[in-house]
């Protein structure tokens, strides 16, 4: 049987290379730009139930929000309020060489 290592150890090993803290901050920036509003909540150990009591809505309605896919700014803002986290909203324009990122402000508190 073939022996394992822990993951710490491994962990370890591949921090120590070089330029590994520039590529692990990149993937950390590319998933984060990937996942969904429900891994949001579970990576921050947040239950529907506990956020939905906190929004004073009700837990489908949260479900709801976490599958929707037409969600109001408002409601967005609210939701990640909760988490601890503000809403920043970018225009990208592409093109085709340079893409080029424009935050948008809606709202009077923007």
């Amino acid at each position: 049987m073939p022996q394992t290592s822990p993951y710490r150890e491994l962990h370890d090993r591949v921090a120590a290379r070089p330029g590994a803290a520039e590529r692990l901050a990149a993937l950390r920036l590319d998933t984060l730009a990937e996942i969904g509003l429900h891994e949001l909540r579970r990576s921050l150990q947040r239950s529907q139930t506990d956020l939905a009591a906190e929004l004073g809505i009700s837990q489908p309605a949260v479900s709801q929000l976490e599958r929707g896919e037409d969600v109001k700014v408002s409601t967005l803002r609210s939701y990640l309020d909760s988490l601890g986290a503000r809403l920043q909203i970018l225009a990208i324009f592409d093109d085709g060489d340079t893409e080029t990122a424009i935050p948008i402000r809606i709202g009077a508190n923007a």
